[in-house]
């Protein structure tokens, strides 16, 4: 049984834990925490069978009414299910109801299978970020918005 919620302070050493686990440069736990507490209402957590497998950290930009997918993963084993599209249709869903006219992420441009998810979403390719991650390889900026 998969289950959605709002992440809680609890949660960051597990985010931490899945985030280490999914990228080659994963954002820190003290980090993690402060992304939180940035936007704890942004902030989700997947779980099936009372197991965490998945998160979302949202945040919110300069730009009025836009939010930012800043890091999002799915434990690998459980990739390839549907279970990020859910948990970004969840998001995505709970921005409806708010005063949010865009969302922007930033994904590595060899990720094609998430770019494809994000793509699925309406999010549209607006330019390539030369040398944004660690390695120096480039990431796309995506954004989605309200229809």
């Amino acid at each position: 049984m998969n289950q959605i919620r709002q992440m809680t302070i609890e949660d960051i050493p597990l985010v931490y834990e899945i985030e280490r686990k999914s990228f080659p440069y994963p954002f820190g736990e003290i980090l993690i925490g402060s992304l939180y507490f940035g936007a704890p209402k942004l902030c989700f957590v997947l779980e099936q069978n009372n197991k965490m497998i998945g998160f979302l950290l949202g945040g919110y930009t300069p730009i009025p009414k836009q939010a930012h997918i800043l890091s999002f993963a799915i434990l690998e084993s459980f990739r390839g299910e549907g279970l990020g599209k859910e948990l970004l249709i969840h998001f995505l869903n709970q921005l409806k109801s708010s005063e949010f006219n865009s969302v922007k992420l930033e994904v590595n441009v060899d990720n094609k299978k998430a770019t494809e998810l994000y793509e699925s979403l309406q999010f549209k390719i607006e330019s390539r970020i030369r040398k944004y991650y660690q390695d120096n390889s480039d990431a796309y900026l995506m954004i989605r918005r309200k229809e």
